[in-house]
């Protein structure tokens, strides 16, 4: 399989990270944006933000600001990690949730 299929909902979805960023009234601080499949054939958006977001760390990673992420991206589901560096995950593929 090969993640390339979801470029444009991957391109999409990228774009929507910024204006909702700015709507929000934060800085858009991405650094880059990474599209990958799984073993399993999920496909996953990553938004790697830059570094200087931890200072603003719970603005970022609020759980009502996940859920309205979510929303933004039609149901596709949004996790946030700060284990190595600050991230979003977007799964691309709902289809395959449950």
């Amino acid at each position: 399989m090969s993640a390339y299929r979801y470029l444009p909902a991957a391109q999409n979805v990228a774009r929507a990270f910024q204006n909702f960023f700015i709507e929000k009234g934060l800085d858009p601080l991405i650094s880059r944006y990474v599209l990958t499949e799984s073993a399993r054939g999920d496909a996953w958006l990553f938004v790697v933000m830059d570094a200087s977001v931890s200072e603003n760390l719970e603005s970022y990673a609020s759980p009502n600001l996940l859920s309205d992420l979510s929303a933004t991206f039609h149901g596709y589901p949004v996790l946030f990690s700060n284990a190595s560096g600050l991230r979003y995950a977007v799964l691309l593929n709902q289809s395959k949730i449950g």
